[in-house]
């Protein structure tokens, strides 16, 4: 079931690569300078997506717990990490109570198995509590 998971969501990435539109920088006359918004062209029409059963929001594994091989919680997903095309990272929250003293370290996909128990998402790494707090803190920029 694990590793089926897994499969499911690194094929769902590798899919919606296939899918993906090169895209075009904006010029800079596009590109508004002082706030950083860039205008669309009047012409591009709208494309829905209609997800597939084997999808899942960012939503859904932000929260999930996170456990060591030997099945410890060892913390939470807080927050995900994108690049260009496909995920670059979890963030997960280690240590603390009810916030207060908890860190940030940011993994790589690869290094995580995602289950999914009756439907609530799981994560497993091959780490510990204690190695994760002295990996290398992640800090969210200006804050």
């Amino acid at each position: 079931m694990k590793k089926i998971a897994f499969a499911t969501f690194v094929s769902g990435l590798m899919v919606s690569s296939v899918y993906a539109q090169p895209s075009v920088m904006p010029s800079a006359s596009e590109m508004i300078s002082s706030t950083g918004i860039v205008q669309v062209d009047s012409n591009t029409v709208v494309r829905y997506v209609t997800p597939a059963a084997t999808d899942f929001t960012a939503s859904s594994l932000i929260g999930a717990q996170v456990y060591n091989v030997d099945d410890e919680n060892i913390g939470e997903v807080k927050d995900i990490i994108l690049d260009k095309d496909d995920v670059g990272g979890f963030v997960i929250g280690v240590g603390g109570f009810l916030g207060i003293g908890e860190r940030y370290v940011a993994v790589s996909p690869e290094t995580v198995q995602m289950t999914n128990d009756y439907g609530k998402w799981k994560f497993i790494i091959n780490a510990t509590k204690d190695s994760l707090k002295t990996a290398p803190e992640f800090k969210y920029e200006g804050r």
